[in-house]
Protein backbone atom coordinates (compact mmCIF):
# COMPACT_ATOMS: atom_id res chain seq x y z
CA UNK A 1 0.00 0.00 0.00
CA UNK A 2 1.34 3.44 -0.85
CA UNK A 3 1.96 6.18 1.70
CA UNK A 4 -0.67 8.43 0.09
CA UNK A 5 -3.30 5.68 0.26
CA UNK A 6 -2.36 4.98 3.89
CA UNK A 7 -2.70 8.65 4.79
CA UNK A 8 -6.10 8.83 3.08
CA UNK A 9 -7.32 5.76 5.00
CA UNK A 10 -6.06 7.17 8.29
CA UNK A 11 -7.65 10.56 7.60
CA UNK A 12 -11.07 9.17 6.70
CA UNK A 13 -11.20 6.57 9.47
CA UNK A 14 -9.63 9.01 11.92
CA UNK A 15 -12.47 11.49 11.45
CA UNK A 16 -15.06 8.71 11.64
CA UNK A 17 -13.33 7.33 14.74
CA UNK A 18 -13.50 10.66 16.52
CA UNK A 19 -17.20 11.03 15.73
CA UNK A 20 -17.95 7.42 16.72
CA UNK A 21 -15.84 7.64 19.87
CA UNK A 22 -17.64 10.77 21.06
CA UNK A 23 -21.01 9.13 20.32
CA UNK A 24 -20.00 6.04 22.33
CA UNK A 25 -18.82 8.19 25.24
CA UNK A 26 -22.18 10.00 25.27
CA UNK A 27 -24.08 6.70 25.02
CA UNK A 28 -21.99 5.13 27.79
CA UNK A 29 -22.53 8.14 30.05
CA UNK A 30 -26.27 8.10 29.38
CA UNK A 31 -26.36 4.38 30.13
CA UNK A 32 -24.43 4.91 33.35
CA UNK A 33 -26.75 7.73 34.43
CA UNK A 34 -29.82 5.62 33.62
CA UNK A 35 -28.68 2.73 35.82
CA UNK A 36 -30.44 4.10 38.89
CA UNK A 37 -33.71 4.39 37.04
CA UNK A 38 -33.54 0.86 35.62
CA UNK A 39 -32.47 -0.67 38.95
CA UNK A 40 -35.17 1.30 40.79
CA UNK A 41 -37.92 0.13 38.47
CA UNK A 42 -36.70 -3.47 38.64
CA UNK A 43 -36.30 -3.28 42.43
CA UNK A 44 -39.96 -2.33 42.64
CA UNK A 45 -40.70 -5.67 41.04
CA UNK A 46 -38.04 -7.79 42.71
CA UNK A 47 -34.95 -6.85 44.75
CA UNK A 48 -32.75 -9.58 43.30
CA UNK A 49 -33.75 -8.68 39.77
CA UNK A 50 -33.05 -4.99 40.44
CA UNK A 51 -29.58 -5.78 41.79
CA UNK A 52 -28.76 -8.06 38.87
CA UNK A 53 -29.96 -5.54 36.30
CA UNK A 54 -27.97 -2.81 38.04
CA UNK A 55 -24.74 -4.84 37.83
CA UNK A 56 -25.34 -5.71 34.17
CA UNK A 57 -26.08 -2.06 33.36
CA UNK A 58 -22.92 -0.87 35.14
CA UNK A 59 -20.75 -3.39 33.28
CA UNK A 60 -22.40 -2.47 29.97
CA UNK A 61 -21.89 1.25 30.57
CA UNK A 62 -18.22 0.73 31.48
CA UNK A 63 -17.63 -1.37 28.35
CA UNK A 64 -19.30 1.24 26.14
CA UNK A 65 -17.17 4.00 27.69
CA UNK A 66 -13.95 1.98 27.27
CA UNK A 67 -14.87 1.22 23.66
CA UNK A 68 -15.59 4.89 23.06
CA UNK A 69 -12.23 5.93 24.52
CA UNK A 70 -10.37 3.41 22.38
CA UNK A 71 -12.20 4.56 19.25
CA UNK A 72 -11.71 8.25 20.05
CA UNK A 73 -7.98 7.84 20.73
CA UNK A 74 -7.59 5.70 17.62
CA UNK A 75 -9.17 8.50 15.58
CA UNK A 76 -7.06 11.23 17.16
CA UNK A 77 -3.81 9.31 16.70
CA UNK A 78 -4.76 8.36 13.13
CA UNK A 79 -5.13 12.05 12.25
CA UNK A 80 -1.82 12.85 13.96
CA UNK A 81 -0.13 10.11 11.92
CA UNK A 82 -1.36 11.75 8.71
CA UNK A 83 0.42 14.98 9.61
CA UNK A 84 3.56 13.42 11.14
CA UNK A 85 4.66 9.92 10.09
CA UNK A 86 6.71 9.51 13.28
CA UNK A 87 3.44 9.51 15.26
CA UNK A 88 1.95 6.46 13.50
CA UNK A 89 2.82 4.00 16.28
CA UNK A 90 0.02 5.10 18.67
CA UNK A 91 -2.53 4.74 15.85
CA UNK A 92 -1.12 1.29 15.15
CA UNK A 93 -1.39 0.31 18.85
CA UNK A 94 -4.94 1.61 19.20
CA UNK A 95 -5.95 -0.22 16.02
CA UNK A 96 -4.84 -3.45 17.73
CA UNK A 97 -6.88 -2.56 20.84
CA UNK A 98 -9.86 -1.71 18.63
CA UNK A 99 -9.48 -4.99 16.77
CA UNK A 100 -9.45 -6.95 20.04
CA UNK A 101 -12.51 -5.00 21.20
CA UNK A 102 -14.27 -5.77 17.90
CA UNK A 103 -13.49 -9.48 18.26
CA UNK A 104 -15.15 -9.29 21.68
CA UNK A 105 -18.15 -7.66 20.01
CA UNK A 106 -18.38 -10.45 17.45
CA UNK A 107 -18.16 -13.11 20.18
CA UNK A 108 -20.79 -11.42 22.35
CA UNK A 109 -23.08 -10.98 19.34
CA UNK A 110 -22.80 -14.65 18.45
CA UNK A 111 -23.37 -15.62 22.09
CA UNK A 112 -26.44 -13.39 22.42
CA UNK A 113 -29.21 -15.44 24.02
CA UNK A 114 -31.94 -13.11 22.75
CA UNK A 115 -31.78 -14.54 19.26
CA UNK A 116 -28.70 -14.33 17.11
CA UNK A 117 -29.07 -13.16 13.52
CA UNK A 118 -26.37 -12.73 10.91
CA UNK A 119 -27.55 -9.15 10.41
CA UNK A 120 -26.45 -8.37 13.96
CA UNK A 121 -22.87 -9.20 12.93
CA UNK A 122 -22.67 -6.40 10.36
CA UNK A 123 -21.56 -3.73 12.86
CA UNK A 124 -18.87 -5.79 14.62
CA UNK A 125 -17.51 -7.14 11.32
CA UNK A 126 -17.32 -3.61 9.85
CA UNK A 127 -15.43 -2.56 12.98
CA UNK A 128 -12.99 -5.44 12.44
CA UNK A 129 -12.43 -4.37 8.83
CA UNK A 130 -11.94 -0.70 9.76
CA UNK A 131 -9.46 -1.55 12.51
CA UNK A 132 -7.63 -3.87 10.11
CA UNK A 133 -7.39 -1.08 7.53
CA UNK A 134 -6.07 1.36 10.14
CA UNK A 135 -3.55 -1.24 11.30
CA UNK A 136 -2.23 -1.80 7.77
CA UNK A 137 -2.16 1.92 6.94
CA UNK A 138 -0.42 2.89 10.20
CA UNK A 139 2.04 0.02 9.76
CA UNK A 140 2.86 1.21 6.22
CA UNK A 141 3.52 4.71 7.51
CA UNK A 142 5.58 3.37 10.45
CA UNK A 143 7.76 1.34 8.10
CA UNK A 144 8.35 4.35 5.85
CA UNK A 145 9.92 6.22 8.77
CA UNK A 146 12.38 3.45 9.66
Amino acid sequence: MSIDTSKTILKIFGILGIISGIANLILGTMTFLGIGLVAGIAAGMDEELGGALGVVAIITAILIIISGLITLLEGVFSLKAVKDATKATPAWIFSILGFVSAVGGVISTIGNSNGFTFGSLIGPICTLIINGAIFVAANTIRQSVD
